[in-house]
């Protein structure tokens, strides 16, 4: 690994380690990335041997144990999941999304430090020991189903990638799972389903959640197995047969063992589910709760808003269309008695990638947001969700929150679905 830092005021910098030295073991440990770094840099006798200028250097350290080595180490380059999944998002992507939407993540460290779900195939001994050893816990594991044939047919790997027998092995060694399955109708569903489900309720408490969302699908699907959105119809008559077989999915210690994503009780008209159903709303950045813990947090808000804005305000909030009537419904009531606030909730309609079975906000398009709001340029500010955006503020389609608001000439803000946080600079 090569040193791209060395933190001033410590160990290695009092011993002489450079910027660009290789790394190359700690306590005769090899280092591959950070989080063997990290793991193994923690002792407080430390032999630590570096490549320099192609010689090969051993350095003797001694330190606290919680004092930092001062190493920094490049980044780790992320592992490709080893599927063909039939419902994979990489494969029906139109031209011009941002490069890494085209990559299928499978990398266990990935979903170790951020959360990332993966699938485990390329995983072998070695990785599943370095999990044991580091306790690399919780991971993020889309298992879809668990039925061998089926999985071959669902991921398109070519053989029994033998993920029971992984997860067992992880689970024994204390290692707890958070698990997924995307549900495509016909394909996972059924008796399929509920074999899989079983089978990951055998593993708890190691198995800490399941957590099932329906497939997505788009337009440029071109060559594609032939896969089947939920509708509105086959969501509610799906949530009426969970809710008959919920009864038998029960763990001890956990009010809810399996759950489902808001998308499907939004697409079914249903209520979505209270507080009790989501128990400590782990699964909430899966799309598993986010409307009950807006709403909670909205609703908490509200004696803190302020009952009037500074002079007359004219405020666009876009979401996408699966989110809006719920999102009308929790917010206008109270947004209404605010005076001097006029504001517009508009559900952008998801062109870019397939109007009627991509819905969710997180999808929605910059190129969408601009021609759908252009006729609504007369505010004083547009807001859009976080959930438009990657974690370094580009939307799908390779766009900044620059880009767009110099396109509409108006103001635009990302918010983090914080009522307070909007209005405050306008009170």
């Amino acid at each position: 690994m090569k040193i791209v830092a060395i933190t001033p005021k410590t160990p290695a910098e009092a011993m002489g380690i450079q910027v660009g030295d290789d790394l190359l073991s700690i306590n005769d440990r090899n280092i591959s990335d950070e989080i063997d770094y990290t793991f193994y840099a923690a002792d407080e006798e430390l032999k630590i041997k570096i490549l320099r200028d192609g010689i090969a250097q051993e350095i003797n350290i001694i330190k606290s144990l919680d004092e930092e080595l001062g190493i920094i180490v490049e980044p780790m380059k992320i592992r490709s999941c080893a599927n063909n999944c039939v419902f994979c998002f990489a494969h029906q992507n139109p031209p011009g999304v941002r490069d890494a939407l085209n990559f299928k993540d499978g990398d266990f460290r990935f979903s170790f430090l951020h959360g990332h779900y993966i699938t485990m195939t390329n995983m072998g001994p070695k990785q599943l020991e370095r999990v044991i050893e580091q306790q690399l816990s919780p991971l993020y594991i889309s298992v879809h189903v668990t039925d061998p044939e089926t999985r071959r047919k669902m991921l398109l790997y070519g053989k029994d990638d033998r993920l029971t027998e992984k997860l067992e092995y992880l689970t024994s060694h204390r290692i707890q799972l958070h698990t997924q399955i995307v549900l495509c109708p016909g394909w996972n569903d059924g008796e399929i389903l509920l074999q899989t489900i079983n089978d990951l309720i055998k593993m708890a408490p190691g198995v800490q959640s399941i957590s099932i969302v329906p497939v997505g699908l788009t337009k440029y699907r071109e060559g594609e197995p032939d896969l089947t959105s939920y509708t509105p119809e086959t969501a509610r008559k799906f949530i009426d047969w969970f809710e008959i077989e919920q009864k038998n999915f029960k763990v001890p210690g956990f009010e809810n063992f399996v759950l489902l994503s808001d998308e499907f009780f939004i697409l079914a008209d249903m209520p979505i589910p209270d507080d009790s159903y989501y128990g400590d709303f782990s699964m909430v950045e899966n799309g598993v709760g986010q409307c009950r813990d807006f709403a909670n947090r909205f609703k908490a808000s509200i004696p803190m808003l302020p009952p009037t804005l500074k002079k007359p305000t004219r405020l666009v909030f876009a979401t996408g269309i699966l989110g809006y009537p719920f999102l009308k419904e929790t917010i206008t009531p109270t947004l209404d008695e605010i005076d001097n606030l006029d504001y517009e909730i508009v559900p952008i309609l998801n062109d870019w990638l397939g109007a009627e079975s991509v819905t969710v906000t997180g999808l929605v398009s910059a190129r969408d947001v601009v021609t759908q709001l252009m006729e609504k340029v007369k505010t004083d500010a547009v807001y859009l969700s976080y959930r438009m955006f990657s974690e370094d503020g580009i939307t799908l389609d390779d766009h900044t929150r620059e880009d767009i608001e110099n396109k509409l000439g108006v103001p635009v803000y990302i918010h983090h679905e914080d009522m307070l946080e909007i209005l405050s600079p306008w009170s």
